[in-house]
């Protein structure tokens, strides 16, 4: 099972769902710290669905202190129309949220 992390997410017009990821797979470091297996890729939504639905752990990754931080994990949303998405799991944590991440 692999873990992907999200860095940079893109919005639809409307704001209210996530187009695009920033993402790539993580890889824990041997100081302990997170850091990525290869240099992260820009695409679409479905592949972070697509992930999700073959059992691969899907997080959020932000930068504190020049350093990668997992935050919440990511799971699947069904929007109107039965149209997948994603949203953060659970908000109750860290209180982060995707809208949290920084915008490309």
């Amino acid at each position: 099972m692999s873990i992907h992390m999200i860095e940079a997410v893109r919005f639809n017009v409307a704001g209210d769902r996530v187009e695009e990821v920033r993402w790539g797979r993580a890889k824990s470091r041997d100081d302990g710290s997170i850091g990525w297996e290869h240099k992260t890729s820009e695409q679409d939504v479905s592949l972070v669905v697509d992930a999700l639905h073959f059992g691969d752990e899907v997080a959020t990754a932000f930068s504190v202190d020049g350093k990668i931080v997992r935050g919440p994990s990511i799971g699947l949303v069904i929007y109107e129309h039965g149209i997948e998405g994603i949203d953060i799991v659970d908000r109750s944590g860290s209180g982060r949220t995707l809208a949290d991440l920084p915008r490309f």
